[in-house]
Order: C-alpha cells, then sequence, then structure tokens
C-alpha cells in the first residue's frame, strides 16, 4: 500500500517549500521536528503516543532539491519497514501543485498503518490548506 495525495495551494511555490521544511513553520501546521532540508540530515519528530506506538518517528533527508522536492526516510517504532515520504511541488499559475508520496508500506503490519498513514496525511494537508495564510512568513 503506498500514500498518494495531491492539493493545490494558492501561494508560490516558495512559500510552500518554506512552509515544508522550516522547522518553526512545521510546528505551525503539523509537528515539532528538529528538521533541515540537508541530504544526511537525521531528524526526529515527537507526536502524543497511541495505542501502543510510543509517539516517535525518525527520518534521513535523502533529497532537497529546494524548492521542487524533498524526500526522506520515515519510521516508528511500529513499523517492521523503513518507508520513504516524498513531497514533489510544481508551480503552476500563481499557487502551487503539492504531490505527497509515501512509500514502502510491505507486509499486512505495514500496511494497515499505511492506511492510518493516509488518514492522517490527508488530515494534515488539509489542515496546511486552512493555515497556509495564517503561517507567518
Amino acid at each position: 500500500m503506498d500514500v498518494r495525495l495531491d492539493r493545490f495551494y494558492n501561494h508560490p511555490i516558495e512559500r510552500v517549500w518554506e512552509v515544508l521544511t522550516t522547522e518553526d513553520k512545521l510546528a505551525q501546521w503539523w509537528q515539532s521536528a528538529d528538521f533541515k532540508p540537508e541530504v544526511g540530515y537525521k531528524f526526529t519528530i515527537k507526536d502524543e503516543p497511541q495505542g501502543g506506538w510510543d509517539g516517535t518517528l525518525q527520518g534521513e533527508v535523502l533529497t532537497a532539491d529546494q524548492p521542487h522536492t524533498l524526500e526522506y526516510t520515515w519510521h516508528g517504532d511500529q513499523m517492521n519497514n523503513v518507508t520513504v515520504v516524498k513531497w514533489i511541488l510544481e508551480s503552476e499559475g500563481e499557487g502551487t501543485r503539492l504531490r505527497l508520496e509515501h512509500t514502502g508500506f510491505k507486509g499486512l503490519k505495514d500496511s494497515v498503518i499505511g492506511f492510518f498513514h493516509r488518514s492522517g496525511w490527508g488530515k494534515y494537508l488539509d489542515h496546511l490548506a486552512g493555515q497556509m495564510a495564517a503561517v507567518q512568513a
């Protein structure tokens, strides 16, 4: 199971990139993270623990082609496999087309986790749309 989502934001590509890659901006629409868009950078995201999950996600930046592509590994304590999250940004008129691809969910357990990630990513992308103008530049 792979997660593929597509959204349009009525903001320039540079602004969308900034909101996706800057620690203080990430915290305003998603989660606090020690994140830098630099290849090889290892980061941790802390969220509310849920069920048997400890609330910690870890990753390493694989691609950081500003402002077009951001890709990183993604792994939590309940996942059997390391997955990959890829953000693809394209200018479209006055705004930005954002595609999210989260791949690598293998086996039954990770496919179930992928199903929950699809729902979660959809929620966060919708939240980003509602918050984009409010996020301080």
